[in-house]
């Protein structure tokens, strides 16, 4: 099966966002190129879902997964509570 190959030229990223994909891309163990690549794909999997499956068709397994944890709906709740607690902690120290 051959695959066609294009190129896709873009400008106008900001520096910091050029950079932050570096960075990911580096940690992933990967170029830059195949990054994004992998990215893009991603993105046009995720939009092709998204405009052809329902919520609950989307979201079945996570609603699973949380049946089979036995967690109830206030756990969950105090969860992401503290968690986002932690995070506005963290991003407000880092603005000082």
């Amino acid at each position: 099966m051959s695959v066609a190959s294009s190129t896709l030229q873009i400008s106008g990223l900001p520096k910091g966002v050029l950079n932050a994909l570096q960075s990911q891309a580096k940690a992933a163990g990967v170029t830059a190129a195949d990054y994004a690549k992998q990215l893009i794909e991603e993105g046009v999997s995720l939009q092709q879902q998204a405009q052809t499956k329902t919520f609950d068709e989307l979201y079945a397994s996570t609603q699973s997964c949380f049946r089979e944890s036995s967690m109830s709906e206030e756990e969950l709740d105090i969860l992401v509570d503290a968690a986002r607690t932690r995070h506005h902690r963290r991003t407000s120290n880092k603005k000082r």
